[in-house]
């Protein structure tokens, strides 16, 4: 039962809780001017578009960290590059290229470091 609670809470925490640390690690990088390039660049997609998106990719990769399909993981991050690919090709500002880079590797970093600590906990 306490591992059940432990996985429910570690999902919320590292699913949810994983976009409040995208943000304050991508606050170490932008500055005020880099906010107006970045803001430009997501008024482009869905409303939420990029937080639906961090939401499904910690989920699959704590869910494939946690069923052991480690190799799994790989897939998550190759779809994406996939799909991120031309637009980060054409960024005519490499600040949106790095953006895009350095959020998903925030994100995925989350992810993994509750799915271990789960593991630590769980066994």
């Amino acid at each position: 039962m306490i591992e059940s609670l432990l996985l429910v809470v570690a999902y919320l925490v590292g699913v949810f809780g994983g976009g409040a640390f995208v943000e304050w690690g991508l606050g170490f990088v932008l500055t005020d001017a880099d906010r107006e390039t970045i803001d430009a660049f997501r008024g482009n997609g869905l409303a939420d578009g990029g937080k639906v998106i961090g939401w499904l990719e910690r989920f699959l990769v704590m869910t494939f960290y946690l069923s052991g399909s480690h190799g799994a993981i790989g897939l998550v991050l190759a779809a994406k590059g996939i799909i991120r690919f031309g637009e980060i090709k054409d960024a005519k500002n490499q600040k949106i290229a790095e953006y895009v880079l350095i959020g998903t590797m925030l994100s995925l970093s989350w992810a993994l470091l509750i799915s271990v600590v789960v593991v630590q906990f769980v066994g």
